[in-house]
């Protein structure tokens, strides 16, 4: 038997989705004060398939909505079985207990923003006339250091933008914005990839407020799920 770990809960009161994974039975064990919520599988599969993390979220989702506290795993986390489950609960249960409370009444808000328009290209460099005492004095080395410094303010000037819009949203969830997490520019197409976790009965709200927002992007924003950003189930 493998265990695909889903969640960890408080103890569970009487709240049970129906089944695991792929019709398998879901198990729920309890120790020191958390559950875990895990697909028992007779062999563990090679690989898990989309239609496996739909059902995961899934799961997941209606665990969320059932208990005001709950930290979802990363998919995939095995365990070898409920014995070892429930060590995994007794060696890291300060930290569990600690998630859990940090997260609590809360849910989570996934923004990613894209720019509107290509990066523009840099200016083309103008080289000084042949012969001329400058283009003497300038080596290739020198040619291709300017080139360069000229690509590098126009990223400079994307990132203090998606840097303003990161604080600009930061500043629209307040006060119902208990944490957000950040990345800055993470590939070209993207000003900002960001999770925020807010209070439950504000979510909706925080969620028109911060559509709203416009630098030269478009803000795609999805949620309220589960905390999965701020959860270290694996």
């Amino acid at each position: 038997m493998s265990l695909l770990l889903h969640a960890i809960t408080p103890p569970e009161a009487g709240i049970r989705p129906p089944e695991g994974l792929r019709g398998h039975p879901l198990v729920c064990t309890q120790q020191e004060g958390l559950a875990a919520w895990a697909t028992a599988f007779p062999d563990k599969p090679e690989q898990l398939t989309r239609a496996d993390l739909l059902a995961h979220h899934e799961l997941v989702s209606r665990l969320d909505e059932r208990l005001d506290s709950m930290l979802p795993a990363r998919l995939p986390t095995w365990v070898s079985d409920l014995d070892a489950l429930e060590r995994l609960l007794v060696a890291r249960r300060g930290a569990l207990l600690a998630d859990l409370e940090r997260v609590r009444g809360r849910t989570e808000l996934a923004i990613t923003a894209l720019w509107m328009s290509a990066e523009p290209e840099p200016p083309a460099f103008r080289f000084a006339p042949r012969g001329s005492l400058e283009a003497e004095a300038m080596t290739p080395g020198t040619r291709y250091l300017l080139q360069r410094r000229q690509v590098f303010a126009g990223s400079d000037q994307r990132r203090a933008l998606a840097q303003q819009l990161a604080d600009d949203l930061e500043r629209l969830a307040a006060p119902d914005l208990a944490e957000m997490q950040r990345q800055v520019c993470p590939s070209q197409g993207v000003a900002l990839s960001a999770a925020l976790l807010v209070a439950r009965p504000s979510a909706i709200e925080v969620k028109a407020r911060i559509g709203r927002v416009a630098q030269d992007v478009r803000i795609l924003v999805n949620g309220p799920w589960p905390p999965y950003s701020f959860a270290d189930v694996r």
